[in-house]
């Protein structure tokens, strides 16, 4: 597994943002490399996102997980999906040492990370953004939130990933 580590450091915390190849079959190791521990892990998944992909990624992560599959566009990213979300964390008994996980496009990790930044006042939030804009724009620097009828991201928060 080639790959490259670097370290954002933010008035709020620091994180790293890890770059290479095959880093899907190795999420576990990544995690455990990183200090990154939880025991239920909520999959935020990108639905065009490769089905070779999420199922490399799921096998990879060892600890009780939760899959929600989510349709990414910007009629989605909004409020209601994002109560869905917080609704089957609370379903599924998740707490402040779990972790949510976004898998996908811009849209996924904006609309996750706002919904990790709710549950009880933070959750734990990796974000595996999965396309190129994603990768040098949405998953840098914690915006996170959703659009309104009257604009795009008017509600959210600026919340690091881990």
């Amino acid at each position: 597994m080639k790959k490259i580590r670097i370290k954002v450091e933010t008035n709020t915390g620091n994180y790293p943002i890890i770059i290479g190849t095959n880093l899907s079959n190795n999420l576990s190791k990544i995690l455990k490399d990183n200090s990154i521990y939880f025991n239920k892990g909520f999959l935020l998944i990108d639905n065009n996102l490769n089905q070779k992909i999420i199922k490399k990624l799921t096998s990879s992560l060892k600890q009780k997980k939760i899959i929600y599959k989510f349709s990414p566009s910007e009629r989605n990213k909004n409020i209601n999906n994002v109560v869905k979300i917080l609704d089957l964390l609370q379903k599924n008994n998740f707490n402040r040492n779990d972790c949510l996980i976004a898998i996908g496009g811009g849209i996924t990790g904006d609309t996750g990370g706002f919904a990790a930044s709710l549950y009880k006042r933070g959750l734990k939030f990796i974000n595996i953004p999965t396309t190129l804009l994603s990768q040098v724009d949405s998953s840098v620097g914690g915006k996170t939130g959703v659009n309104t009828k009257y604009g795009k991201n008017l509600i959210g928060s600026f919340y690091q990933p881990k």
